[in-house]
């Protein structure tokens, strides 16, 4: 089987899956009424995606594949979007974790950093 004949007999499966899931789009409580105000508390770069959400709703029923295909929203903010709206859901108010800055090293300072560390 062709890998295209396999992704085209899982598209409709994962489409229908995901049409049939009933989601609980919770009622907005204290300060986070608007999508822009969710995103704004959870932070880690999700503040960027306000304008992509029509509304409360939208951004509830957002599921991995909408986010990711119709969104365009990358790995790192979809993955933490669904997090905080589940957690929303739970009864838990969106606050902001900050990163840790002990992996917070670029690419670029570990690349050159191994490298000095190659020539001693």
């Amino acid at each position: 089987m062709s890998t295209e004949a396999a992704s085209a007999s899982i598209a409709p499966t994962i489409a229908s899956t995901a049409a049939r899931r009933v989601v609980a789009v919770p009622r907005p409580r204290a300060q986070f009424d608007t999508p822009e105000s969710f995103l704004k508390a959870i932070g880690r770069g999700c503040e960027k995606y306000t304008e992509k959400f029509k509304d409360w709703d939208h951004l509830f029923k957002a599921n991995t594949i909408v986010l990711k295909h119709e969104l365009g929203i990358g790995p790192k903010q979809r993955k933490w979007i669904l997090m905080w709206t589940n957690k929303f859901r739970l009864g838990i108010n969106p606050y902001l974790i900050q990163t840790s800055k002990k992996h917070a090293m670029k690419r670029t300072e570990r690349l050159a950093r191994a490298k000095r560390r190659r020539q001693d």
